[in-house]
Parts: structure tokens; C-alpha cells; sequence
């Protein structure tokens, strides 16, 4: 049972990856627009609209989005770890092999000729591994599974660290750390690559 509900997930997730925005579901039925971001105001009242713009859609579409935004043919992995950690998080009740996403995702990339730049872009500084306390800012949009849209957490707005944190998980190689998005005291998880150390430019 374990190995078919791997299979499943992993046929949906590829299948969500590699479908235009336009040719989904959640767009013919105007709940995300032709970028794959959420139209605000519109209300899932349908079990239809429910099943077309679950959890795993929003999250694959981040990363559709990522993807959008990187040119060329070579990526960063840091650029996706902190959403594949979210999507595992979310799902590992229900698969049997954790890291199907990761490998996935590899596997979409391969297929697709886009090499990934290992080298690893760290705006902070850590401290035996450890994200230190104090206050941060995003350098990209990051999502989470809590909140109605699409964007929770927005490129430039302050994080904070309360105390000297360990990973909580690792993926793709690169580190992912829990934070505090402080405009909505949400959870969110970034890596060392989605976050800087504020200073006073960011304050101004």
C-alpha cells in the first residue's frame, strides 16, 4: 500500500509540475491566474474548486513559480530547498519514502537539460551550523501551508531567530531553518540562501 500511494503522489506531483499554469484546473476556474498566483477575493466554495487547489498544488506551484524566475539553464539548489522541505513536511505521513520529491525534482530537471550550481550563496553568517538569534530579512518570497494566499511571506519583510537554532532538516544538500515572519507571526522555514542579516539600510 505504502509503494502505491508513493507512485500516486509522485504521478501528481510530477503531472502538477510539468502542466502549463493555463491548462489546469485551478486556472480554468479563475482561482490562480496565468503565473500561478492565487486570485484574491475568490472563494472555494465547490468541493470542485477544493480538489482543483489543494495544499499540494499551492506548494508545487511555488516551486513552478521559482522555476519561472530563474533564466537560462542553471539553477541554485538553495533556491528550492526551503520549498521542497515544506512539501516533504506536509506529506510525510503520507508516503513511504520521504525524499520522493527531492528526487523528483532532480529527475525533472535532468530530463529537462538544467544543470544545478552547487555552490551555495549564504547571506549570513553560521555558527557551527547554527542560524544565530536576531533579526532577518528575506531575499525571496517564501510560502507556507497555513494561510489562505498564495505569497505568505514577502521578499524584504524582517524574520527573527529567538535563539541559536540547529536545521531542522536538510535538503537538496542545503540547510532549512525555522524563523518567525514577524508581519504575520507565522512559522516559516527558509535557508541560509532566502535570508540576510538586517542592517540599518533595511530599516530605512
Amino acid at each position: 500500500m505504502g509503494r502505491a500511494i508513493d507512485l500516486f503522489v509522485t504521478y501528481r506531483f510530477v503531472k502538477l509540475l510539468t502542466t502549463p499554469f493555463d491548462k489546469t484546473d485551478a486556472y480554468k476556474m479563475g482561482i490562480i491566474d496565468k503565473d500561478g498566483f492565487r486570485i484574491q477575493g475568490k472563494i472555494l466554495y465547490k468541493q470542485s474548486e477544493q480538489s482543483a487547489y489543494t495544499v499540494l498544488h499551492k506548494l508545487v506551484f511555488n516551486i513552478k513559480r521559482i522555476f519561472n524566475k530563474v533564466p537560462g539553464l542553471r539553477t541554485r539548489m538553495g533556491t528550492y530547498a526551503a520549498a521542497l522541505f515544506l512539501l516533504k513536511d506536509t506529506f510525510k505521513e503520507h508516503v513511504e519514502d520521504p525524499e520522493v520529491f527531492e528526487k523528483q525534482l532532480l529527475e525533472y530537471f535532468k530530463e529537462n537539460n538544467i544543470e544545478f550550481d552547487n555552490a551555495i550563496v549564504e547571506e549570513v553568517t553560521l555558527d557551527n551550523g547554527k542560524l544565530s538569534k536576531g533579526l532577518y530579512v528575506l531575499t525571496q518570497d517564501v510560502v507556507t501551508t497555513e494561510a489562505e494566499d498564495e505569497i505568505d511571506a514577502l521578499e524584504g519583510d524582517e524574520v527573527e531567530v529567538f535563539e541559536d537554532s540547529p536545521p531542522e532538516d536538510t535538503i537538496l544538500g542545503v540547510d532549512i531553518f525555522s524563523c518567525i515572519h514577524k508581519k504575520t507571526k507565522q512559522k516559516i522555514y527558509v535557508s541560509s540562501e532566502d535570508i540576510k542579516e538586517l542592517d540599518i539600510g533595511d530599516l530605512l
